[in-house]
């Protein structure tokens, strides 16, 4: 099933006959083992559902949803809105890989009762909104901050969100003041690169001057920053793989004397079919579909025991080619270091 499944799955579950008339649903025939897909009018129905018309998640069949944080707290994870209108190369919710899910916002009256719901039902008070730009659309932005203070949801919890450096970069002071007044905990950033050439490259309109502002405007008022960054990107030079690591520690710095902390998440390049890099590099004829979902388990611990990298289990896996100048291995031990480090200042890769 590609796209959003909760109507679709709604509709397989009351019998076999109903895929057939069902939008970007595919399986092999039982008798002659052949791809069968479904098909029918209304899609946007089925494939971009209105997210408000949709009930609360069940948390009961979600593992360890809500969990206790170690600060004692209860968290859970929240979606505020569906689908991204950019473009970069390597992501999964790329626009060009996703053509019919357009992009929903939920009414900030609906995100807030389900807050609510879940501190009366299991006393949450941390939410982590893990959706692809909960802070990625000024006017939704603002909308849902005026709600949230009018709700007094800064003095009764707090929050995580994703958020577009672009987007940020534009808000002025006061917004910001009011993200802060208003719960937010953390915000977690794609800042992929130190290199402006290969940010250009990866389509992610923005800058590495751009992102040190933002961040420091965001620690300096008590907003800590997660970073994601991406080693070994098709084009990379070995000199633009140093570049990023150093920007790395140039962000560890900016927030060492504010309130808020800076935190980096490092990953391997990994290509994902659809999106624009994967067919970049199937353009090239270097490669083929096979050996780009060769996905495989990295052992970042040479085998042995070592709790910078505990945490990172469930990401460490690639498909083992060099795409940029800097080898496998030199990628790898560029994304040790960084972990490590990470480690050492926070406990947390």
């Amino acid at each position: 099933m590609l796209g959003e499944g909760e109507t679709r799955v709604a509709e397989l579950l009351k019998g076999r006959r109903y895929r057939f008339g069902l939008p970007g649903v595919m399986w092999l025939d039982p008798v002659m083992r052949t791809p069968q897909t479904g098909g029918g009018a209304a899609g946007n129905r089925y494939l971009a559902p209105d997210i408000d018309a949709l009930p609360f998640v069940d948390r009961r069949f979600l593992a360890e949803d809500p969990c206790e944080a170690p600060d004692g707290r209860y968290e859970a994870n929240m979606v505020g809105a569906r689908g991204c209108p950019y473009d970069c190369s390597f992501c999964g919710a790329a626009v060009s890989a996703n053509p019919d899910i357009t992009i929903r916002t939920r009414d900030p009256e609906n995100i807030i009762a389900e807050m609510d719901e879940l501190h009366a039902r299991y006393g949450v008070t941390a939410f982590r909104f893990v959706d692809d730009l909960f802070l990625g659309y000024e006017r939704f932005i603002r909308k849902c901050i005026a709600a949230f203070s009018a709700h007094d949801i800064g003095s009764r919890y707090v929050w995580d969100a994703t958020g577009r450096i672009n987007i940020l970069r534009r808000a002025d002071d006061k917004l910001l003041d009011e993200l802060a007044a208003n719960g937010l905990r953390e915000v977690a950033l794609g800042i992929e690169s130190g290199s402006e050439r290969l940010l250009t490259y990866m389509g992610k309109r923005i800058t590495p001057d751009m992102t040190r502002s933002v961040v420091h405007r965001l620690v300096s008022r008590g907003i800590s920053v997660k970073g994601y960054f991406i080693l070994g990107f098709p084009t990379e030079t070995r000199a633009e793989l140093a570049a990023t690591v150093r920007y790395v520690y140039d962000l560890w710095r900016i927030a060492e004397s504010q309130p808020g902390c800076f935190r980096a998440s490092v990953f391997e390049f990994r290509p994902y079919p659809g999106t624009p890099e994967w067919r970049r590099l199937l353009a090239t004829g270097q490669y083929e579909t096979k050996q780009l979902l060769d996905y495989t388990a990295v052992d970042l611990t040479h085998g042995g025991l070592d709790e910078a990298m505990r945490g990172r289990d469930e990401f460490n896996f690639s498909v083992n080619i060099q795409f940029g100048e800097a080898s496998v291995s030199e990628v790898r031990e560029r994304l040790i270091e960084l972990s490590r480090e990470q480690y050492q200042r926070s406990g947390t890769a």
